[in-house]
């Protein structure tokens, strides 16, 4: 494996995301797209889904690890829609096979995880986007119902939305109001979270849009650690994808 090239889906500084695969695979690999969480803000960056990406390239799969255009004086102007658009195009660089490692990158395994406001980022990438998909989301602690956590008083939600146009701003960050999804979606969630309650992923779930597993006692970090049934959860939905589209 090598360590790592940046690879640019636009211009910006914070417009890139790290590829990592084989330098000669025998055959192409299959990818996981990450989409790291942190409010959609500043200081967090690509750097939190680092123990997953080395977990992830231990399986054999290639990995690019994405950054985007944040809230907060540092991050690059982001909110809506320059967030959105970015994780869209980062996930479309790896699906449309643009990413300049054709070789190596199986485009009809392309799986993205995102973790809390990634995952929500990543469900919205998919809810509006008309390029070739991913083969599967999967949305790990994923804030759903922006309406609703607005509502419950989520200055960060606002800040986010603020440019969207009222008259359809849910419509247009929202994943709750984004279905169908055109992919399959899995939600994992920890019981025990209460940064982004589990009801979150059961609203998909009880509008039939995703399937999920809730994992007793585990909180909204343990998604980050390779160790975790949360995280045991995410990489058997992966894997089960990677081999149907296999076989």
């Amino acid at each position: 494996m090598f360590g790592g090239q940046r690879v640019k889906y636009g211009s910006e500084r914070n417009q890139f995301g790290v590829l990592r695969a084989c330098r000669r695979p025998a055959t192409p690999q299959p990818i996981v797209v990450f989409v790291h969480g942190g409010s959609w803000a500043t200081p967090y960056n690509r750097w939190v889904m680092g123990l997953l990406v080395r977990d992830a390239r231990r399986r054999g799969w290639a990995t690019f690890n994405v950054e985007y255009r944040k809230l907060g004086r540092f991050g690059g102007g982001g909110g809506w829609p320059q967030t959105f658009d970015d994780v869209r195009d980062a996930i479309e660089l790896i699906t449309e096979g643009t990413h300049g490692r054709g070789d190596a990158i199986d485009p009809a395994r392309v799986v993205v995880i995102g973790h809390s406001a990634g995952a929500h980022l990543a469900l919205c990438a998919v809810g509006v986007s008309g390029c070739r998909l991913p083969a599967l989301v999967v949305s790990m602690a994923g804030p759903t119902d922006l309406e609703q956590i607005s509502a419950n008083g989520s200055a960060t939600v606002d800040a986010l939305v603020a440019n969207a146009p009222e008259a359809n701003r849910w419509r247009l960050t929202s994943p709750v109001e984004m279905l169908p999804f055109k992919v399959p979606v899995v939600c994992v969630h920890g019981e025990a979270d209460t940064t982004v309650y589990p009801w979150n992923s059961k609203r998909l779930v009880e509008l039939g849009a995703a399937s999920a597993v809730f994992v007793p006692g585990e909180i909204h970090v343990d998604a980050l650690k390779p160790k975790s049934a949360t995280w045991a959860a995410a990489t058997e939905a992966v894997s089960s994808t990677f081999q149907s589209k296999f076989s």
